[in-house]
């Protein structure tokens, strides 16, 4: 099952994942408020310190993020960044020539204390966007590879930056990424050291998509899989009127009632979290343990001159 009427929907991004550098996507989502990174980051920590807090260091904590882009999510999860101040660097202090942008993102990365000790392992089917990831230090490893694409299948290589990793997140990715992506990422996922607790995951899905069929497919490999009631996180800004009518349509067709939220002109996804059966209720109290610090809240973000 895919996503094709959702993602006509939807307004289209693609154009600004293949250029080099970050300057162009990062330019464009500002455009559009986009946010769900930074709203998402607190519950990634929070999974990430879960797993030190139950391993210790016999399995340090790997993250493995599904349509990671340029890597801005580690910026986010390891680094702590704002969108605000990711959105300055590159528009003021980052040059677009690609060496020198991955040089001097590397420098700003040297002086920037990471808030979560983690190593990030990035999924994107844009190759430029890994390589610049990699180059750049946001991303410890990188797997560049369509894996939507039913010819495409890991790699030894690719299935070992798999196993190894503990916690998978994905904010903003799933209906460009559906299951037959993560078909080919369960079967290995965490398979390396395993340990009392884990591996985890935590997904938004914005509300457009069915969330049955990737429920299921994480099911089929042996997770608990529940979206965590009372968060609901804003992820973007509708483009236009155009995609504001297309979307409130979906969701009339779907029986959701979008008059607290995507009728103001956003759009607003829930979180999801997996863990093996017996872990989840541990996984999803924690979660709610941080939207009490963290309640969400639309973030106004300074468009790029």
């Amino acid at each position: 099952m895919g996503y094709s009427h959702e993602n006509e929907a939807k307004a289209n991004f693609n154009d600004v994942y293949t250029a080099p550098t970050p300057h162009a996507y990062i330019a464009k989502m500002a455009r559009h408020n986009y946010q769900i990174g930074e709203q998402a980051r607190p519950y990634c920590i929070a999974a990430a310190e879960l797993l030190r807090k139950n391993n210790g260091e016999i399995w340090p904590v790997q993250m493995l993020d599904v349509g990671c882009s340029y890597g801005i999510g580690s910026a986010f999860v390891r680094y702590g960044c704002s969108f605000e101040e990711i959105i300055g660097f590159f528009a003021s202090r980052a040059p677009e020539d690609y060496a020198s942008c991955c040089e001097v993102t590397r420098m700003w990365l040297n002086v920037t204390s990471p808030i979560c000790n983690i190593r990030s392992v990035g999924l994107d089917n844009s190759g430029p966007a890994i390589k610049f990831a990699l180059g750049s230090g946001l991303l410890d490893g990188g797997i560049a590879r369509d894996f939507e694409n039913p010819e495409v299948m890991p790699t030894e290589d690719e299935q070992g930056w798999i196993r190894s990793c503990n916690l998978l997140v994905s904010t903003g990715a799933i209906g460009y990424v559906t299951e037959k992506t993560l078909n080919k990422i369960l079967p290995y996922f965490g398979k390396d050291h395993p340990s009392d607790f884990g591996p985890l995951a935590v997904i938004t899905i914005l509300r457009i998509f069915d969330s049955e069929p990737i429920i299921d497919c994480f099911k089929r490999f042996g997770f608990d899989f529940q979206r965590v009631e009372g968060i609901r996180l804003p992820q973007r800004d509708f483009v236009d009127e155009v995609e504001r009518v297309k979307v409130l349509e979906i969701l009339r067709e779907k029986g959701l009632d979008a008059s607290e939220f995507e009728e103001a002109g956003t759009h607003y996804a829930d979180l999801y979290v997996a863990a093996p059966a017996e872990q989840i209720d541990i996984l999803i109290n924690e979660m709610r343990s941080v939207r009490e610090q963290f309640p969400p809240q639309k973030i106004a973000q300074p468009v790029p001159r």
